[in-house]
Parts: C-alpha cells; sequence; structure tokens
C-alpha cells in the first residue's frame, strides 16, 4: 500500500495536481483512502460472495463510525487483521443468527457499550486530541450509542438478524478499545522503567 501511494503521489505531484512541499502530507492522505478502500471494497466482495450484505451495512453503520471516533487498536498488519475480523464475524453471523437474542451476548453487548463510555475517545501518541475534540468526541458517541441502543430495540422487535451483526460489531468495538487502552498502560509502564533506569545511571 505504501509502495502504490508513493507511485499515485508522485503521478499527482508530477501533473501539477499537488504540491511537493506537502508531499509527506499527501503520500499520508493518500495511502489511508488506498487502504480504507482496497479493505471496504473487500468487505464487500466477501459480504456479496457470502450472501450477507446486510452485514455489510451493520458494518459501515455499527462499526466504522464509533471505531474512528472512539480509537482502539491499531495492527500493524491493519489489512489482514481487518480482513481476518471482518470474515470472523460474518461467520459468526452466518452460523448462529439468533445471537441477538442470546442472553451471554446481550450481557456482553452491554459491557461492551460500559466500556466504549469509559475509555473513549482512546488517546495515544498516533492520535492525539485536544481537549475540545475530547469532549465532541465523547459526545457525537454517546449520541451514536443511543441512536444503535434504538436501532437493536427496533430490530429486535422486528426479529431482524440485523441486530446479530450490530451486537457484534459494538462488541469488536469495545475489544479494540480495550487492547488500544492496554497497549497504552504498557508503552507508559515501559517509558517510566527506562527513566528510572536513566536516573539510577
Amino acid at each position: 500500500f505504501k509502495h502504490l501511494a508513493e507511485d499515485v503521489t508522485f503521478l499527482l505531484i508530477k501533473n501539477k495536481m499537488l504540491d511537493i512541499q506537502s508531499y509527506e502530507i499527501y503520500l499520508y492522505a493518500v495511502e489511508v483512502i488506498i487502504l480504507n478502500g482496497s479493505i471496504l471494497l473487500t468487505c464487500l466482495l466477501i459480504s456479496i460472495l457470502s450472501g450477507e450484505l446486510f452485514h455489510m451495512l451493520a458494518f459501515i453503520l455499527f462499526f466504522i463510525p464509533l471505531r474512528m471516533l472512539a480509537g482502539g487498536y491499531h495492527c500493524k498488519r491493519s489489512f489482514l487483521c481487518s480482513i481476518g475480523v471482518y470474515g470472523l464475524s460474518i461467520v459468526l453471523v452466518h452460523c448462529a443468527e439468533n445471537l441477538y437474542v442470546n442472553i451471554v451476548m446481550q450481557i456482553l453487548g452491554i459491557l461492551s457499550i460500559i466500556v466504549i463510555i469509559v475509555f473513549s475517545p482512546l488517546i495515544n501518541s498516533n492520535h492525539p486530541l485536544e481537549k475540545y475534540q475530547i469532549k465532541r468526541n465523547k459526545k457525537i458517541i454517546y449520541g451514536m450509542i443511543a441512536v444503535d441502543f434504538v436501532l437493536y430495540a427496533v430490530f429486535y422487535k422486528l426479529n431482524l438478524t440485523m441486530a446479530s451483526s450490530e451486537i457484534v460489531f459494538i462488541i469488536l468495538v469495545a475489544l479494540t478499545l480495550l487492547l488500544g487502552t492496554l497497549k497504552n498502560i504498557r508503552n507508559i509502564y515501559r517509558e517510566n522503567r527506562l527513566i528510572e533506569e536513566r536516573n539510577l545511571k
């Protein structure tokens, strides 16, 4: 993806569509667009092949917006991780369409919402946020959770399997958030140890 982004950015600069002085910014933006576009297209293809287009819709509605605002763990091989997790979520929903009536899944869903409310938005060195951004993101996340809760109630009442996809994706957002939080704690612990070691020397 990086090499492809470099080629695309070079072509855009060569054709004087972009300014060479901002090369690094454009390169990063192009790489993100290509990566995210590839993930979405691959997920769409998997959904078409498995006959789970509503699962893709749930992914766009319930996972992507919350994940973007809440933050969370970033895998080094993000394309493979994203496709792997999406594929597993499809298998899970496909094999057990009535997950939304399962009491264990409902409890996990409630716990996930609590995790999202408590730990988001996740702040790390790769994703720094100003105070006003934190407050704004929190308000939007609370609004999203309220809307998601209402939609889940509607899906549940209408016996739509979309409720299963929704609950799976909310649990996944909470898991990535927890993993990201644990990674932050580990990084802080390592930094403190390095400072202590330097002070001892």
